[in-house]
């Protein structure tokens, strides 16, 4: 194909709609641009109906090779068109919100011959619904009928040919004697098309007694709908005299039934009635084990599967402008094989209402400040949804703040803490408390302090250096150290209090450590490391990769969706398919991929898994010799006798259809009955008038070449060729 003309053609600078009307405009120029008077239009453009043989994919952008069958080509009988595949290429494009198809023809096929065409004669665009080409549906493309009707006549010529020879070596095979097989429409294997026959015997051919056989050649097979089978046709054909009479195709013994096949259909989608309808087609596997589809794309009523919402595979949108929680949904049904196929993504829910969110304090703490002089109180949102309460995030300060107050006395006017009191030293050490007041209580929010106003009280991080000791506040974001108390005396210290939280605060820090995926509701949750900074010890982690309270859902990013084989196959009688899978693909917060397998897709047609068994039964074979003569002449003083001996072997043959995958019998043809015959002949002449004996002298011809001559055991393998050609296998 020329490139340049395929690339002008799928561009999309070429394929928009005027460009595509000029294009077609100079494939088929107007008597205006050939005005030589006598020449006819150049060009006859017809609309040809084709049809994709399987449901097909087709690439976006970039040109793909599929494969067509030809339809309707007008002007052309059945005949050249029969087991013809339409090569082409084809894409869609996105233009204004629409998926246009582009396809160009290319040439055409047959057994392994094939004929090009210019692509520029044969172009075709049309609008998709989805990007596929779907066997139901025809395909008309705008072509060159003069063209393809001469390619499919080449095409044809060569089959011709080819029958012609077989025709004229059969009538010189039948000139000498060679051979009075019947020829069979059959196709040839690659060891019969080598075979050679044997010389022929000089045997005079007697054509006095008439022959019949049975044949399928030149007889279709007839489906019958209503019943549910595919019929072989045959006839009988009657030799006397070298004249051939056939009869009229009936209904022979060979009968194929039909199947359903829902592989190549896919499911039709409603909307409006939230319904999925599976479709199927009807189909047999004819004698040789090929796949023989008879009807389009066909509605099944019984197998209607309502679409519903399916909450559970979307997350709920927060929606903090409105403070309400939206939950999603997708639209989704189980089809015949069980398998869950979504039709729409995630979109707010018809059958859930938004829900709101509310600010609570519940599970949160107050995070003291003491640097500030001031207590912050922390809070969270919650939503309920279907009777649970969900948190939306993380604990975080909500504005409101309580201001620090030193207290030694309590409103009753006693000691909020003992004095220390330093008996050698005659000395009374007060001790203080901080406290805030929330909702009208009040609240210690430290320990007991001594007040150093007497003696100096000194405070020490020493025996409370350890972090793993000290109060670590997650919900409050902060950590706190701690100190003990003590006072000199005698230039020791003397400790007047444990360790306790000192008003040294430390925020915490966190990093991400790694992710805690939920691929079933397509998000992720942080692992998070917290710790803290600038302790005596150095840095010391106080949580280690873990999920934390009020963690957020990260939500996976979806990337795609493909097809992509499973691995398994099925087999519909000899035809191997390749399962496939719809998957979407997913991108976690890490950057990993999760693929999400939503529901089988159209299997993949791997082609014929079947080979063909012919058993002969050698084993038990029947024979026959015997004498015949033709007529006696009498001349005056002299008989004349023309005899025959013959030597016989009649066998049987049964053909069988075994799947190669799992060596399953597919079909059983037969058994069919052969016949092989060794035979000479010759002529007799007795000077006598009596006939009687010379009768018996030219029997006794015949007894030597009996009594020497065995029957056939087994057949050889050419004439075994020949029967099998003779019963159409």
């Amino acid at each position: 194909m020329n490139k340049q003309t395929l690339w002008c053609l799928l561009l999309s600078s070429c394929l928009v709609s005027p460009a595509l009307a000029q294009m077609q405009e100079t494939l088929a120029p107007s008597s205006e641009t050939n005005p030589e008077p006598g020449i006819e239009a150049m060009v006859r453009k017809v609309n040809i109906v084709t049809r994709a043989k399987t449901r097909t994919a087709v690439s976006q952008n970039e040109p793909m090779a599929i494969d067509l069958g030809l339809v309707d080509v007008p002007g052309a009988p059945p005949k050249l068109t029969e087991g013809v595949t339409a090569k082409a290429y084809a894409r869609y494009v996105n233009y204004e919100d629409s998926l246009i198809a582009q396809l160009v023809l290319t040439g055409v096929e047959k057994d392994g011959r094939s004929e090009p065409l210019d692509s520029n004669d044969f172009v075709a665009q049309f609008n998709m619904d989805s990007p596929e080409l779907d066997p139901a549906s025809p395909v008309t493309i705008e072509g060159n009928q003069e063209t393809l009707i001469a390619a499919l006549e080449r095409l044809n010529a060569v089959e011709d040919e080819n029958d012609k020879e077989e025709k004229e070596t059969e009538a010189a095979e039948a000139d000498t004697g060679a051979s009075n097989t019947v020829g069979s429409n059959a196709s040839k294997n690659a060891d019969a098309a080598g075979y050679s026959s044997p010389a022929a015997l000089d045997v005079a051919e007697d054509t006095s007694t008439p022959t019949v056989r049975v044949t399928t050649e030149g007889c279709n097979i007839r489906v019958d709908l209503a019943q549910l089978v595919a019929v072989q046709q045959s006839r009988v054909e009657t030799t006397e005299d070298g004249a051939v009479s056939s009869g009229t195709c009936e209904d022979g013994a060979d009968r194929y039934p039909l199947d359903r096949s829902y592989s190549v259909c896919g499911d039709t989608i409603d909307m409006e009635t939230r319904q999925a309808t599976a479709q199927y087609l009807l189909y047999y596997t004819d004698g040789g084990g090929n796949r023989q589809e008879v009807t389009d794309c066909l509605k099944d009523e019984d197998k209607v599967f309502d679409i519903t919402e399916k909450a559970s595979a979307c997350s709920v949108y927060l929606d903090y402008n409105e403070m309400m929680a939206v939950p999603q949904a997708s639209l989704a049904y189980v089809n015949a094989s069980n398998n869950e196929v979504q039709v729409r993504s995630c979109e707010p829910s018809e059958e859930l209402a938004a829900v709101p969110l509310v600010s609570v304090t519940d599970g949160c703490s107050i995070r003291h400040d003491f640097a500030g002089g001031l207590s912050l109180q922390t809070g969270r949102h919650i939503y309920e949804l279907n009777g649970t309460t969900w948190q939306a995030d993380a604990c975080s300060d909500n504005g409101t703040e309580y201001p620090h107050e030193t207290v030694y006395k309590s409103a009753a006017g006693q000691e909020v803490c003992a004095p220390i009191i330093n008996q050698a030293a005659g000395t009374v050490t007060r001790q203080s408390r901080k406290q805030i007041v929330v909702n009208g209580v009040e609240q210690f929010i430290t320990e007991c302090k001594p007040d150093s106003t007497n003696i100096a009280i000194q405070s020490t991080i020493d025996g409370c250096d350890n972090p793993s000791l000290w109060n670590h506040d997650l919900a409050a974001g902060a950590s706190y150290g701690r100190e003990r108390f003590y006072y000199l005396l005698d230039s020791s210290r003397e400790y007047i209090s444990q360790c306790q939280d000192s008003e040294v605060s430390y925020l915490h820090q966190v990093e991400t450590t790694g992710w805690q995926h939920h691929d079933d509701q397509l998000f992720s949750y942080r692992l998070t490391t917290v710790y803290i900074e600038g302790t005596p010890k150095g840095r010391y982690s106080i949580v280690t990769s873990q999920v934390l309270d009020g963690a957020v859902q990260m939500p996976y990013i979806y990337q795609e969706e493909t097809i992509e084989t499973t691995g398994e196959f099925e087999h519909e009688g000899c035809t191997k398919f390749a399962k496939t899978a719809t998957v979407r693909k997913y991108e976690r917060p890490d950057g990993t991929t999760y693929k999400l397998q939503l529901a089988e897709a159209d299997p993949v047609n791997q082609g014929d898994d079947c080979t063909a068994e012919i058993i002969w039964d050698d084993s038990n074979p029947t024979f026959q010799k015997g004498y015949s003569q033709g007529l006696i002449q009498y001349v005056p003083g002299n008989v004349h006798i023309g005899y025959t001996c013959y030597a016989r072997t009649y066998t049987n043959a049964t053909k069988k259809i075994i799947r190669n995958s799992d060596g399953a019998l597919i079909q059983t043809l037969g058994p069919k009955a052969g016949m092989a015959q060794k035979s000479t002949s010759g002529d007799f002449y007795q000077s006598s008038s009596e006939g009687d004996v010379a009768e018996r002298n030219a029997k006794a011809k015949c007894q030597p070449w009996l009594n020497s001559t065995s029957p056939y055991n087994p057949i050889p393998g050419s004439i075994k060729d020949d029967l099998q050609d003779n019963w159409g296998w």
